[in-house]
């Protein structure tokens, strides 16, 4: 690893934590209050929840927005009482915290970079989030619908560093590979289950399956 970096960044959702906790709330937790509060079986409730999360759609800001759909579905539970419901959930993958500790004690700069809205990043990663300097979020910070190449040149502004700088590691190949490396960054694609074709598309070298891998590739292992 160059020894110019300075910054290394990682996404949540599928790379610090698994998709289990975020999908408890939207799928489970918020069909289940709007089920209570109209009379509905949960299946009902589900499809009419799921058809309005759809006819926004992943490319409006208020996709993201957890406030917003409470509002929406006119439901008086509050956020934070559905993230309690669903507390136990929450998992950190099992090597993220040894990792994240050697690459702090070998004074790198760590931080967040995530499209999920800061709530429930900071949720998430409450047990690690000591361990960050900054944790940034897409939506919630930048009102941007996704991990832009702008979102990633705006954050090194915000950190006095040069995109050669910094490292990202991320599950979405567009968000957390391409993005990044198109300003100048390194980037390491997680490929968690190891469906990647790498040798086909050219990112072989940097496409790693669990976060270890980057511990090699810092040479601290």
């Amino acid at each position: 690893m160059d020894s110019g970096t300075k910054v290394v960044s990682f996404d949540v959702d599928g790379t610090l934590v698994s998709q289990e906790f975020a999908d408890c709330v939207w799928l489970r937790g918020i069909p289940e209050a709007y089920a209570a509060k109209h009379g509905l079986s949960f299946e009902q409730a589900f499809e009419l929840v799921k058809r309005e999360y759809d006819t926004i759609g992943e490319n409006r800001i208020e996709w993201y927005n957890i406030q917003f759909w409470l509002r929406k579905f006119d439901l008086e539970i509050a956020y934070e009482t559905l993230f309690a419901r669903y507390e136990a959930e929450v998992a950190i993958y099992a090597e993220v915290e040894s990792v994240l500790k050697a690459l702090k004690e070998a004074g790198y700069m760590l931080v967040v970079n995530s499209n999920a809205a800061t709530e429930f990043v900071e949720f998430q990663i409450q047990p690690i989030i000591d361990l960050f300097a900054h944790v940034f979020s897409a939506t919630s910070d930048f009102g941007e619908l996704k991990k832009s190449n702008g979102h990633y040149a705006r954050v090194c502004e915000i950190l006095a560093v040069k995109p050669q700088e910094v490292v990202h590691t991320g599950d979405h190949f567009v968000f957390d590979f391409i993005n990044p490396r198109r300003i100048g960054m390194t980037a390491y694609y997680l490929d968690r289950n190891r469906n990647a074709k790498h040798e086909e598309n050219g990112t072989d070298g940097f496409v790693i399956s669990d976060l270890n891998e980057l511990l090699d590739a810092f040479e601290l292992i």
